[in-house]
């Protein structure tokens, strides 16, 4: 059989295959566009936020790096620089503090090329001039200049510093500014930095090991935990002391936030591109039965594949490339101007402004299209091989419905049941049993059919309670209504301490300890007598009209010095581990060892005693159940034990030795007096709590971090102590729509009691609201909120496409069947409630799913999400299923009710 090769007879099918078609490539055209807009607007809004919430954490930490190594030599360095899954690794060398006159500005350090270009530059924005090459030359932020008193610097200009290095070492220094930028960290917590030379670190006689610490950027899928572990085991370190800190890396926290893990995120990615191969398979697939047709008839004369496939391109050809088009332009005008232009000045305003926000991905607009095309291309060659597997006869009377060998036999008993029910019924009631037999011809693709709209409502849904729940209003509306805490003494402002970090979880972590809480307090020494929260302030604050007493809660306890022995000290001591590998190497004895351990040594400042409440100690006991943690919490629960809370972090020794130190005699004794060993009361050591866990229940410490510890005893073990207990923190709640009234109330009875304060020369008490928390985020919600409805309200666009390709297509491929029916007396008015009920079964059969199966899973995400985020809020999306479910409605109704247009297409066609 000889090929026929004529192009201009190709052309002409080509040209009466798509005017034949018409109506099956307009919708086609819109469902690429739908595609490519949906794909490029989820994924490219999605990676927009993620690199957004990174750049905003990475500015306020001040680096991109989430591990520091301390003391590092240059051998350590090499190694991390080895490994393969560090990306990033700099060296850091801290030189001083830099004062002017009585001011301290801030810190000096020096970096190598690495750790500036790499870790340090990227958290900066406005940056002028270059890094510091010459000995004399500095680096400083604006809000250091301005502490200085400059606001127009200029390059090269003259400032003089005052750098406390070493010991106390002061050193007056003139330097010549060689460049300046903004940071945007806060100037409490994180101190302001200034950069030195290498020149002028080797004058100074700075670079040492001792200073000296690498800054380290972990793989961004590696947890906190994954990467200490990791840290640990692949660097060698110099002795057993030498801690690695580690954090959560910025970016995975920031896919955390929106999608609540790496494995969530993927499945959610599945899920969508899932949706927009069912929204442009399910066209091609219901309405290429007539090319079906066409095809095998032209292929049965002779027309190869290669022509069949270019006969099909060519028609098609059109709504690919103006879809794609529009596709593009929409794509291009959303992400481009329409988003960014929406949200203004509001996002990331605090943090360089909208202009370091941006969800247009040019690189995902092209992959969009890709795989748009490449779906259309697979439903092509699936019909093309189909049509070649039938013969001439079954071409010409292919329906899409396949031929089984196997008859249903029925009994004659059966047949009569059939008939006699047949006749009883009315035409009403058989048009539903029609429409479903028409939907359920072939199952396959029916059950196909129902999946994919199933599919696109879940995966909304699920998108909503996943962005819903993990939306930053969560976080703070978990919040008491108002926060009391003692406040810093003011020499710790002036140093290390700022104002309570408002944007993070928890915003009474600090870097300060204890004693800054309770220096200066009427004496120049420690009050650990001093309560935060006085007992006149509290019944003042609970008599208040408003507040709900039942959810009123206060931590109690007391600032008393520890006494240890050596040994229960020692997973604190870098010294211990050092000396005993020391003493090991000299041979000393196992015995003598043993006699120093068992030394008592008291704590050089006040820590803090915290009384255990009912619903803490379950928790902790629940929690070290589920965990197997060897801690004695009967011991604790009837007052003769003591576990010691800390977010400090050890190194994989020190873990050890919390296991071996438990049973250690630990006693209490207030600061000012002298430990008497026959008159304190003796507790054991029950074991230490890591309180950095990630799911490590909650407890009303008030302020925490690193540089604090908290000694947990139950209210009989505080009782053994005999003295009175002190208020450490209070959480107020009120009754609804009471909040404005009280806080008013609050900050009256405050000032007066921090003046007060303040005349007799004591710390006061901080207040923090959630309202004005919720107002100073109310920018970073709202510009959430909005990109995440944009996903939402793409999906939910998406979906109803889906129906609506599904409604539509059914009626184009069965042109011939309709003729056949209108010929036997079926009426235009059954035809439309043929076809509603056609739609009506697809939608029943999919809210029946997303009611069962799509609850399930839902509840499913719920306990996941759960599980990785603790601020997460499950909340039921009827809202969401409400509105899918009025839009299928709709189109059902409005396309039964324009079935006389959609007639008038099928009779030209």
């Amino acid at each position: 059989m000889i090929p026929n090769n004529n192009q201009e007879v190709l052309s002409m099918l080509a040209e009466k295959l798509r005017k034949k078609n018409r109506g099956r490539n307009m919708v086609l055209l819109c469902a690429v566009a739908v595609g490519i807009v949906t794909l490029t607007l989820i994924f490219g809004t999605s990676a927009g936020k993620i690199q957004a919430e990174y750049t905003k954490a990475v500015r306020r930490a001040g680096s991109t790096a989430s591990a520091v190594l301390e003391n590092a030599t240059e051998d350590q360095y090499r190694q991390i620089c080895s490994l393969s899954y560090i990306k990033n690794a700099g060296k850091r060398v801290r030189a001083g503090r830099a004062e002017s006159g009585e001011k301290k500005l801030g810190e000096i350090s020096l970096l190598d090329q690495s750790a500036w270009e790499k870790i340090i530059r990227p958290a900066y924005t406005d940056l002028q001039g270059h890094y510091p090459k010459e000995k004399q030359e500095i680096m400083v932020s604006v809000k250091m200049l301005e502490d200085l008193g400059i606001t127009e610097p200029t390059a090269g200009m003259k400032i003089q510093l005052t750098v406390v290095t070493g010991w106390q070492e002061k050193k007056e220094e003139l330097f010549y500014l060689s460049g300046w930028y903004t940071s945007y960290t806060d100037s409490g917590s994180k101190a302001q930095q200034g950069y030195i030379s290498e020149k002028k670190a080797a004058e100074w006689g700075i670079i040492s090991e001792k200073n000296s610490e690498i800054l380290i950027c972990p793989s961004d899928r590696m947890s906190r935990e994954e990467a200490e572990e990791q840290l640990y085991k692949d660097v060698k370190r110099t002795d057993t002391g030498q801690r690695i800190t580690v954090t959560d890396p910025a970016f995975l926290t920031a896919v955390d936030q929106l999608t609540g893990s790496y494995e969530m995120a993927v499945l959610g990615v599945i899920l969508i591109l899932g949706g927009v191969w069912f929204l442009i398979h399910n066209i091609l697939e219901i309405s290429m039965i007539g090319d079906i047709r066409q095809f095998g008839l032209l292929y049965t004369i002779g027309t190869t594949k290669k022509q069949l496939r270019k006969i099909c391109h060519r028609q098609m050809a059109g709504c690919m490339l103006v879809g794609s088009g529009l596709g593009v332009a929409f794509s291009v005008l959303l992400l481009f101007f329409g988003i960014p232009g929406l949200l203004g000045q509001e996002y990331l305003r605090e943090y360089g402004g909208t202009k370091e926000f941006s969800v247009f991905r040019p690189e995902i607009l092209i992959a969009a299209v890709g795989f748009t095309l490449l779906i259309i291309e697979a439903a092509i060659q699936k019909n093309m091989n189909r049509m070649i597997r039938l013969s001439c006869i079954e071409s010409m009377h292919y329906t899409g419905k396949q031929n089984h060998s196997r008859k249903r036999r029925n009994t004659e008993k059966q047949k009569t049941e059939k008939q006699n029910a047949r006749k009883r019924r009315k035409i009403p009631a058989e048009l539903p049993l029609l429409a479903w037999r028409n939907v359920t011809r072939e199952r396959a693709e029916f059950v196909l059919t129902v999946l994919s709209l199933f599919l696109g409502v879940e995966t909304l849904l699920c998108t909503a309670v996943v962005t819903g729940g993990s939306d930053a209003t969560n976080i703070y509306m978990q919040k008491p209504d108002f926060i009391l805490a003692g406040d810093f003494c003011e020499e710790a402002k002036e140093g290390i301490i700022s104002e309570p970090d408002e944007e993070a979880l928890d915003p009474l972590v600090t870097d300060a300890n204890t004693a800054d809480l309770l220096w200066n307090n009427k004496t120049d020494d420690f009050a650990p007598d001093f309560a935060p929260i006085s007992e006149s302030v509290r019944k003042k604050i609970l008599a208040l009209k408003g507040v709900d007493q039942d959810r009123t809660e206060c931590a109690e306890g007391a600032y008393m010095n520890v006494v240890i022995s050596e040994k229960g000290w020692s997973p604190f001591s870098d010294e211990y581990f050092r000396v005993s590998a020391e003493s090991s190497d000299e041979g000393e004895t196992e015995t003598d060892a043993e006699r120093s351990d068992t030394e008592m040594e008291r704590s050089g400042f006040p820590e803090t005693v915290h009384i255990l409440s009912e619903k803490e100690m379950d928790s902790l006991k629940e929690y070290a159940e589920e965990k197997n943690l060897s801690v004695d919490m009967a011991s604790v629960e009837d007052g003769s034990g003591v576990l010691i809370y800390q977010e400090y972090g050890f190194t994989p020794e020190q873990k050890k030795m919390t296991e071996e130190v438990k049973g250690e005699p630990v006693s209490f004794c207030s600061s000012g007096s002298e430990y008497e060993k026959e008159s304190a009361e003796i507790f054991t050591l029950n074991g230490y709590l890591d309180g950095r866990a990630k799911d490590f229940p909650e407890l009303k410490l008030g302020w925490h971090g690193e540089n604090m510890l908290f000694f947990l005893v139950s209210e009989k073990g505080f009782e053994r102590l005999g003295i009175e207990k002190e208020i450490i923190y209070m959480e107020v709640n009120v009754k609804v729509g009471q909040e404005q009234k009280v806080k008013s109330a609050i900050r009256a009875i405050l000032t007066e009691e921090n003046q007060r304060r303040t005349d007799q020369g004591e710390n006061g008490i901080l207040l923090l609201c959630r309202s004005d928390l919720l107002k100073r985020m109310s920018d970073r919600i709202h510009g959430n909120q909005m990109i995440l409805g944009s996903i939402g309200m793409m999906l939910l666009f998406a979906g109803l496409t889906n129906y609506f390709n599904v409604m539509i297509m059914g009626r184009y491929s069965r042109k011939q069947e309709l003729d056949v029916m209108e010929s036997i007396g079926m009426t235009k008015k059954q035809k439309r409630k043929m076809f509603f009920w056609e739609g009506n079964w697809y939608f029943l059969l999919v809210e029946v799913l997303v009611l069962t199966v799509g609850t399930g899973i839902l509840w499913l995400v719920r306990l996941y999400m759960e599980k990785q985020a603790a601020y997460f809020r499950f909340q039921y999306p009827a809202g969401w299923l409400a509105g899918i479910s009025l839009g299928m409605l709709g189109i059902l109704a409005g396309s039964c009710c324009s079935f006389r247009r959609g007639e008038k297409v099928l009779c030209t066609q």
